[in-house]
């Protein structure tokens, strides 16, 4: 089909481009009379004619595309953060092109290659471990850019995240509170802040509570998540026959650890509880419904947004960094 400027649309209405541009675009209401913007809207409707984006582009020197790079899409935690930030970026018009790094380093820095050379407004990042060199080489460029999730301490990078330390300190506290008192630690080892936090959150309350953690700490390092969570359940049933409580710092480790549950029929929570972080639909199927820590995932991403959107629309010199915390969800 031939592509329809402007131009044919102004012929056809006897009017100028300007005007056509001005009624396509919203622009000026108050001065143009309702009956002529109908017009115009309707023979552009009938001639199929789409905005020149490219165009704007070059005029506007903005895609309006936002670049969001997450860890692993595959994982529930990355569906909502995709799902909500693609929702309130199309509030401003713009769009969302998503990125999975499945946690490599060489993947993040080739995504934000792409991006970048995409000329996108913006980025949201999960940064991957040992990917600092990157988002230093970023902060240093005019690219509009929030960290989530994923942060690095003391630097001057913009980040909106959870409050990760009292992610785990709260839901120790809870277990206490709910007299347990041989509390195992099941998490990833690998070298992200948030995860580290998540494992002082723990030490801390325990400490506070003169709990033992001597042994019952286990690492996996997530390339077989249902057989490593499997061993370090096991190992921790051997070294503590005693333990009462099993927390989880993420909730794919608790699908793991539920499944375990389930195969040996732990008496959950009558005999060992079983507490997570992060929410996941797949815990209703658990026949107990368990305790887990909310992350502020609205909030979150809200905040990275209006962020992102209001330094591509200025150009500020602002920065933020805000780390925010969530809720927990009381199970049985």
């Amino acid at each position: 089909m031939k592509k329809v400027y402007l131009k044919d649309i102004a012929k056809e209405a006897n009017v100028s481009t300007a005007l056509v541009s001005y009624v396509l675009n919203d622009r000026l209401t108050d001065r143009i009379k309702p009956e002529t913007a109908s017009r115009i809207k309707k023979i552009a409707e009938r001639l199929n004619y789409t905005p020149d984006f490219l165009g704007k582009a070059l005029k506007s020197q903005k895609t309006k595309t936002i670049g969001l790079i997450l860890a692993d899409l595959a994982n529930p935690f990355s569906a909502q953060v995709a799902r909500i930030i693609e929702n309130k970026v199309s509030a401003y018009d713009n769009i969302v092109l998503i990125g999975s790094t499945d946690e490599k380093n060489e993947n993040f820095k080739g995504l934000v290659t792409t991006f970048t050379n995409r000329q996108v407004d913006g980025l949201i990042l999960l940064p991957t471990a040992h990917s600092e060199n990157e988002i230093q080489r970023i902060h240093k460029t005019n690219i509009p850019y929030v960290l989530m999730d994923r942060y690095f301490p003391n630097k001057p990078y913009n980040f909106v995240v959870n409050d990760n330390h009292y992610t785990t300190y709260t839901a120790v506290k809870q277990l206490i509170k709910n007299g347990r008192k041989k509390i195992g630690f099941i998490t990833l080892d690998i070298d992200l802040f948030h995860i580290s936090e998540r494992t002082r959150g723990y030490l801390d309350a325990c400490k506070e509570a003169n709990i033992s953690t001597q042994k019952m700490i286990k690492k996996v390092n997530g390339n077989q998540l249902s057989i490593e969570v499997e061993q370090a359940i096991e190992e921790l049933m051997y070294s503590c026959p005693d333990v009462d409580a099993l927390l989880f710092s993420t909730n794919l480790l608790t699908l793991y650890g539920l499944k375990y549950a389930i195969k040996h029929k732990l008496q959950v929570p009558e005999v060992i509880e079983i507490m997570a972080v992060d929410k996941a639909e797949y815990y209703d199927i658990f026949p107990t419904p368990i305790t887990y820590y909310k992350q502020p995932l609205e909030e979150m991403c809200n905040k990275a947004v209006q962020f992102l959107m209001s330094k591509i629309e200025s150009n500020n010199s602002e920065s933020i960094q805000e780390v925010i915390k969530g809720t927990l969800v009381i199970g049985k």
